[in-house]
């Protein structure tokens, strides 16, 4: 049911099709007016000066659809009136420049990276013409109003949506048209937007009768050019996990911040470095170890397969601490591994770390070239300083 309880029919169609409103028609029957929405004949009662003059169905039933067939009539008229009366008719809607790097950019957003400005346009410097009920150019379907220019017909046309309770469908509202869907909920909406133009607004339409699987802005454009990447300008903290490696074998792995535009190595001494974008260091030490051996082949203890967990619970231990005669608790230097003739690697277990791990973006700075290569990796449990 589309009822609009709140409002009178204060609008109705004569008999050749025009839309009037009550006080300029006969009292009563002899109005000769019809409803917009079921054709059927009216009656204007508009004596008395306390109850709103309007028109009422001359079977006394009440239609469903009047209300919103008349506002929907009453906005098209009237924009098509201001737009060919007036010398201006602006619309206005929010402009987003983007950071030059958004789509390469490798580091989660954590403020979108953009400034946002209103842009206002008088459209009557590019347009001339405004119709009803005109056919879209490249789809099966009638706009309510369209905008176009009848010296440049080259020049893409504006397209005017008006809804009351249902809302143009998607395929319509993205198909490569200029489209501006507008809701109007009263006869005031349709004055404002006569007076004032086409604002974008951000308030949300909050529909009373019908459930909408979309959120509904008052006023939206489509297909308008309302971003660019462009802007040089702009820059972020950023957060993310930095991995180094030294010559000696020693790595560390730890939370680290920096503005997205001085990203850079951190350390003289490091062999590699490799920021990794996330803002927690779960689970990534173990990929990006195995990153650096593949790359230097550096050995280190922490990778050999003999160094595991103790059955104490006390840290890791050399399970060949007996053949190697070294401590079992000893808290030995783990680049002993680099003169260690028993250290190995597990080959296998390496390989699908690496594998199952591919699917986040890190930037590498590596020595001697200093080279910059893009990688991805996974996050996984773990946060280590060895």
């Amino acid at each position: 049911m589309q009822k609009h309880s709140a409002y009178r029919l204060t609008y109705a169609l004569n008999e050749t099709g025009q839309l009037v409103n009550v006080d300029d028609v006969l009292v009563g029957k002899k109005c000769g007016c019809f409803c917009p929405a079921c054709k059927e004949p009216l009656t204007a009662k508009n004596q008395g000066k306390k109850r709103m003059h309007h028109f009422a169905h001359q079977s006394g039933t009440e239609c469903d659809y009047a209300i919103e067939s008349m506002l929907h009539l009453i906005a098209k008229e009237k924009i098509r009136e201001a737009f060919l009366s007036k010398s201006e008719f602006w619309i206005e809607f929010e402009y987003k420049s983007f950071c030059v790097n958004n789509e390469e950019c490798k580091f989660i957003k954590y403020n979108e990276c953009y400034e946002s400005k209103r842009q206002r346009f008088n459209i009557k410097q590019f347009y001339d013409s405004c119709e009803q009920e005109i056919p879209y150019d490249n789809i099966n379907r009638r706009s309510d109003l369209k905008i176009y220019s009848s010296t440049n017909p080259e020049r893409d046309p504006i397209y005017l949506e008006f809804f009351v309770t249902n809302a143009s469908d998607k395929e319509k509202l993205h198909s490569g048209n200029k489209i501006i869907e507008i809701c109007v909920e009263s006869e005031d909406d349709i004055l404002q937007l006569a007076e004032n133009g086409i604002v974008e607004s951000n308030n949300h339409y909050v529909n009373k009768y019908n459930v909408f699987e979309r959120n509904l802005q008052k006023v939206c454009f489509y297909g308008f050019k309302n971003k660019d990447c462009k802007n040089s300008r702009i820059s972020n903290v950023i957060e993310f996990v930095r991995y180094i490696l030294y010559k000696s074998g020693k790595t560390q792995c730890f939370q680290d911040e920096c503005d997205c535009k001085r990203l850079a190595r951190s350390k003289t001494s490091s062999l590699l470095e490799i920021c990794i974008h996330t803002s927690v260091s779960f689970g990534i030490y173990e990929q990006v170890r195995y990153i650096g051996f593949q790359k230097f082949k550096i050995p280190n203890c922490i990778l050999c397969k003999n160094y595991v967990d103790s059955y104490s619970g006390m840290g890791k231990i050399c399970r060949l601490y007996k053949y190697l005669q070294i401590s079992r608790y000893e808290l030995f230097d783990t680049a002993r591994a680099k003169t260690c003739s028993c250290f190995a690697i597990e080959q296998e277990y390496m390989q699908s770390v690496l594998k199952n791990g591919l699917n986040e973006n890190y930037t590498m700075f590596c020595e001697p070239q200093n080279m910059d290569d893009t990688f991805t990796l996974q996050r996984t449990p773990g946060n280590h300083k060895d």
